[in-house]
């Protein structure tokens, strides 16, 4: 939000301050004062940071949706572990039948007479021994479940930073459209005053310093929408990342975030242990390699032992007592037995290992550059954190002068030492001055922000 300066005064045409110039230079004093302020809206009892981001980590879609994806590789864990346990299956028929007398040799039928089949069949086999196959899938669902975790850990972590990152705008931008707002109202001011003696024939303002005036006037009109526009907009982002938790919130003075600032080395051992991304790739290594053994175990046999039930009964049939008629209307039978099972489809499960491997070893390659992409994510956000305390300084000395710069100047003309032309400009100056210290003071949040995100974890004293 860089302005041209206001007025320029005809230095050659401007003796001693007049009345009327005096009332002028007091008209922008007095405007002045209202936004003297760092900050810029009283705090009053809107949400905090912490608050809004609690919101936005119960609340956001996003976050949830990443949620969801642990629990679905949860349950794959419970699939996982019931195939350690027996399975069965159990089936029960009935039907109408006609009566038939007789054995195996002889047969009378009665088409008049029905009666009921029914037939029950029970089936359990319990597996014992896989050769790897079970211990396989069950080890790939658990380190399924950890990367997964650590990837909606990581998705977390974005969304909170994108959240920050609004509320930071949002408040800056609040800062921004105040600020234009008290200068656009002692610029209107000053342009009031400042015409009533342009129409006098001895004017101590000039119409050209008048017209740069008023285009400094409604330049400053120009701004402001752009800084209300920019408001709004980050404003109904802010709301969105809550899911909704909150129907407004009130624009406060942008703060300075609270941090104990460490070494890049000490960062970076924070990212090692807290970054989401080093755990998912370990895990989700051991889950594909671990699967590619559970895949090439199907080649082996398993081990079982299986029992069965048969249970059949009709009354309009005769049970055969020998055990080698087919008896299938009156017949009770089952037992145990121990078994094996070999599926013979060896060329797909080596495929189908193979594949798993690769994908192992595609997940090594990732792991490969994104530590080293990391550790630099890491250093560029913590030489950002350095520059943005530094520039903080600079930003905080700079608005300190402006001030001085102008309040001297306003001084030195009310006693007739100071051209006119060095008050305006000392207006610029400062009103430049809390522009930089505002959008500074938003670097410096931001690149905490990006800090924390790098190094997975809260680097501030916001606890949320």
């Amino acid at each position: 939000m860089n302005w041209e300066t206001p007025v320029e005064w005809d230095l050659k045409s401007v003796g001693r301050p007049r009345r009327e110039a005096r009332l002028f230079i007091l008209t922008l004093l007095t405007g002045l004062g209202l936004c003297a302020a760092p900050s810029l809206f009283a705090a009053g009892d809107a949400p905090d940071l912490n608050s809004i981001l609690k919101a936005v980590v119960s609340n956001n879609g996003q976050i949830k949706e990443a949620d969801q994806d642990i629990e679905i590789a949860r349950q794959q864990v419970e699939r996982s572990n019931a195939a350690m346990y027996h399975k069965g299956t159990y089936t029960l028929l009935a039907a109408p039948l006609f009566e038939q007398r007789g054995d195996a040799v002889n047969v009378t039928t009665d088409m008049s007479k029905w009666g009921p089949w029914v037939s029950s069949f029970t089936q359990v086999v319990q597996p014992l021994y896989t050769f790897g196959q079970i211990s396989g899938y069950r080890k790939a669902a658990e380190h399924q479940l950890l990367a997964t975790g650590e990837l909606a850990r990581m998705k977390r972590n974005e969304i909170v930073a994108t959240a920050k990152d609004f509320y930071y705008t949002y408040l800056m931008a609040a800062d921004l459209e105040n600020l234009v707002k008290n200068l656009t109202e002692f610029l209107g001011a000053a342009v009031q005053e400042a015409e009533k003696p342009s129409k006098k024939k001895k004017s101590a303002v000039k119409p050209h310093d008048l017209n740069r005036l008023k285009v400094a006037y409604e330049d400053l009109l120009q701004k402001g929408l752009f800084a209300t526009q920019a408001k709004q907009t980050t404003h109904k982002a802010v709301l969105w990342m809550t899911g909704g938790a909150y129907d407004s919130i009130p624009a406060k003075g942008l703060q300075r975030e609270v941090f104990e600032k460490k070494t890049l080395q000490e960062y970076l051992e924070l990212a090692k242990t807290h970054r989401p991304e080093f755990k998912a790739l370990a895990a989700g290594q051991v889950a594909r390699n671990a699967l590619a053994d559970a895949k090439q175990a199907q080649s082996y046999p398993t081990l079982f032992v299986g029992a069965m039930a048969d249970l059949n009964w009709s009354p309009v049939r005769d049970r055969q007592p020998s055990w080698y008629a087919q008896d299938p209307f009156n017949r009770i039978q089952g037992g145990v037995a121990l078994g094996l099972r070999l599926d013979l489809e060896f060329a797909r499960h080596a495929a189908e290992a193979s594949e798993e491997r690769a994908q192992a070893m595609k997940l090594h390659a990732t792991e490969s550059y994104a530590v080293p992409g990391i550790e630099l994510e890491v250093s560029r956000a913590y030489w950002e954190v350095e520059q943005a305390v530094q520039g903080f300084e600079i930003a905080d000395r700079r608005r300190k002068i402006g001030r001085k710069w102008f309040i001297g100047s306003t001084m030195g003309w009310s006693v007739g030492i100071t051209p006119a032309k060095e008050i305006l400009e000392a207006l610029q100056g400062d009103g430049e001055s809390r522009q930089n210290y505002i959008q500074t003071l938003y670097l410096y949040n931001a690149a905490l922000a990006k800090l924390s995100k790098a190094v997975g974890t809260e680097v501030t004293s916001l606890a949320y």
